[in-house]
């Protein structure tokens, strides 16, 4: 099972391009390319004594090939420079990042040392068969089944936290999926990841269909050790967005246990004529806690052990945002995250400036604070200074 994504990949790019030298001379306008370089400034503080500053060089590149008019392959890779203080703070920055979590181990670390890391890593790689009511995608792709902005349930295949804001096209899982088109605005899709038994491998089913102007999405699959049931609703209560998004994980060895786990989501968002955005949101995990863990970790409580099965370590998290323009080149939006239980909050407010068509800045902070013995503390603060060209 471990290279099976990897045989029929090489299979079927083998054979594509063995018709594709038929007709060499459009290759190049079949190609396309694009891509990313940005270099971003941040700066930790977790007291008025320790300030720790550290730079970051990230690029992206994207490959596309269209074989036919029904083949095609994608390859996208993401390159990041590490230097600094935090950098050099870290001796095992190099391990942690060179950790791919697919069945094919497909990063890399061409550099390593106390002042500079260099991580490469391929979270975009598939080839793409697709007809007028099917489509099949082999290898590394991203599988997005969640309906809501900062918290997805029904994501079994590419859970990932909002609080991770330079990483926006998420990461990739190593599967196969089938997509099949029942009408204009109805599908039925089936995805694997394979493991090296079913207890290590999501298999799972959707069916998408639209119910009164309303879109419904029903989930059922195998989830590690689990059976997954979800729902999910997206539609509109008069002027506003509404969204539900649910799954409930069954252990299948015993359906009595205790260890059930209930994960949902629920938003309203709404848009004004200025074009001011509003989205709020709560969360419910079950199996989180309901009181303070007393973590001295930064940020480890909202990005450790990120899946469908436990988004937020909290029992209940409330997340609101609001954004908008004010001039065409300029955007800013303000977010929060409140654990409760944790009694922990995150403030996210950004600006992000449009230098020109190609070139943008970006400045964002991240202000976090806990509430003990009815007192507001604050726990640390980060400040990003990005600067991006788009290409």
């Amino acid at each position: 099972m471990k290279y099976l994504l990897f045989i029929s990949l090489l299979f079927i790019t083998t054979s594509s391009l063995k018709a594709q030298k038929k007709d060499e001379k459009n290759w190049k306008n079949n190609l396309s390319f694009s891509g990313y370089v940005r270099y971003m400034k941040s700066s930790s503080v977790i007291n008025s004594d320790s300030i720790i500053a550290d730079n970051l060089i990230h690029n992206r590149l994207r490959f596309k090939m269209d074989f036919n008019s029904n083949l095609t392959g994608v390859v996208e890779v993401r390159n990041r420079v590490f230097f600094g203080e935090a950098t050099n703070l870290n001796p095992a920055l190099g391990e942690i990042l060179n950790n791919d979590i697919g069945n094919l181990d497909l990063s890399f670390i061409p550099h390593n040392s106390r002042t500079l890391v260099v991580n490469s890593i391929f979270d975009r790689a598939y080839i793409k068969y697709s007809s007028e009511k099917w489509e099949l995608r082999i290898g590394r792709q991203r599988i997005n089944w969640g309906v809501n902005l900062a918290w997805n349930p029904n994501d079994l295949f590419n859970a990932y936290s909002l609080i991770d804001f330079d990483y926006q096209e998420r990461s990739g899982v190593d599967a196969i999926r089938f997509q099949y088109y029942t009408g204009d605005m109805s599908s039925l899709e089936f995805a694997f990841q394979p493991g090296s038994d079913m207890d290590r491998s999501i298999f799972a089913g959707l069916w998408r269909f639209n119910l009164s102007g309303n879109d419904i999405q029903l989930l059922l699959g195998n989830y590690y050790t689990d059976l997954a049931l979800g729902l999910g609703w997206a539609g509109s209560l008069k002027n506003a967005g509404f969204k539900f998004e649910s799954t409930y994980f069954i252990p299948k060895k015993d359906i009595n246990d205790s260890s059930n786990v209930l994960s949902t989501s629920i938003s309203f968002d709404y848009s004004t004529k200025k074009g001011i955005y509003f989205n709020s949101s709560i969360l419910y995990n079950s199996s989180g806690n309901n009181r303070n863990s007393s973590s001295d970790n930064l940020f480890g409580s909202f990005l450790s052990d990120v899946s469908a099965k436990n988004l937020m370590p909290s029992k209940f998290t409330y997340f609101s945002q609001i954004s908008g323009n004010f001039t065409p080149a300029i955007t800013s939006s303000f977010t929060a995250f409140y654990m409760k239980g944790e009694e922990m909050m995150l403030l996210m407010p950004s600006i992000t400036y449009e230098i020109k068509e190609n070139i943008d800045s970006m400045l964002l902070g991240q202000f976090i604070y806990n509430n003990l013995n009815s007192k507001i503390n604050p726990m640390g603060i980060g400040v990003f200074a990005r600067l991006a060209y788009n290409f």
